[in-house]
């Protein structure tokens, strides 16, 4: 017989977008930042420091903190692929379809 078994571990994960979205992710790693921008100003990469762990995050990667305080960058299909995702949707988008009386 198969067993299977279900993982209690969960991420929150926050996707590098814009300087929102690094404020978002400081405040969920406690981590300090260094951001570096391309030529033109546009912003090519962020490193994350606390001590001796440093991470790197690119633009569209997601900076996740798992259930054990692990923090780390990955790109969403990880994360559909490991994690159920739990996000309530906005009531806005979960009403789009309305029938006329």
């Amino acid at each position: 017989m198969i067993r299977m078994f279900k993982s209690k571990d969960y991420v929150q994960a926050i996707e590098l977008v814009d300087f929102a979205s690094i404020q978002a992710i400081i405040q969920l790693t406690g981590m300090g930042v260094t951001v570096i921008f391309t030529p033109t100003g546009n912003l090519q990469s962020v490193t994350f420091k606390d001590g001796s762990k440093t991470i790197t995050a690119l633009p569209g990667q997601f900076v996740y903190k798992n259930n054990t305080g692990t923090v780390g960058v990955c790109d969403y299909e990880y994360l559909a692929e490991n994690y159920e995702e739990v996000t309530e949707q906005p009531e806005e988008e979960t009403n789009q379809t309305t029938e006329a009386p």
